[in-house]
């Protein structure tokens, strides 16, 4: 019994796995290459996904504003110029951004005869008002509207809007792209030397819009 006994523990021990320590081996080059290679691989997908979800939020965007803008539509043009009004835009601007004369703003007002072209050009931007002062933090959404979007260069997002650029005007609202030069990129390509000069835009203290010697 004894014999087998101590058979049997030599047995177990020998057959017991024994722990090597050695000390962790630095990547090798051909390791250090693949976990670049996989990093990049990973910046690569993430800025895939980022660029796909961006875009499936602007059409998801362009969906909401085109809904609100059929809802708007339903309201006869005079009730939607006077809430524009209330809303603070002046004439001129409501004129620019619908691409009209201001005397073809007014008359509306008066008598009407309003194209059901324009009419819907009207309720898209009410439209536009509702969605960027019900999701967004824009308070006086009309003197929003005619603040420059960056101190060197006098574009608005009147300006964005009348050119047709609401991804812009929405991208700014939302603050998804807080980097105002890139949308003045986006918007203008040459932007940069169109809008170089001596003088800058600021608001005057009746409340308007004006332009001075950087210097002053």
């Amino acid at each position: 019994m004894s014999t087998m006994s101590t058979e049997t523990r030599n047995s177990t021990q020998a057959t017991r796995p024994t722990m090597i320590l050695t000390e962790p081996k630095s990547p090798t080059e051909t390791t250090a290459r693949q976990l670049t290679e996989e990093a990049g691989s990973f910046r690569t997908l993430t800025r895939g996904i980022a660029e796909k979800s961006a875009e499936y939020h602007k059409h998801l965007s362009f969906k909401e504003w085109q809904n609100r803008t059929n809802q708007r539509g339903r309201q006869a043009p005079k009730a939607l110029l006077e809430e524009i009004a209330e809303l603070g835009f002046a004439w001129r601007h409501i004129a620019s951004m619908m691409d009209v004369s201001v005397p073809a703003v007014q008359k509306w007002r008066r008598s009407g005869g309003i194209t059901g072209e324009n009419r819907r050009h009207l309720a898209s931007i009410l439209a536009l008002c509702d969605m960027i002062t019900e999701c967004y933090p824009v308070e006086d959404i009309a003197s929003w509207f005619e603040m420059p979007i960056s101190s060197l260069a006098p574009v608005t997002p009147i300006d964005l809007f009348s050119e047709g650029r609401l991804d812009l005007v929405l991208e700014y609202a939302n603050g998804h792209e807080s980097d105002s030069e890139k949308i003045l990129t986006d918007y203008d390509p040459d932007w940069r030397d169109r809008y170089s000069s001596v003088f800058e835009v600021y608001r005057d203290s009746d409340g308007e819009m004006s332009i001075r010697p950087k210097d002053a």
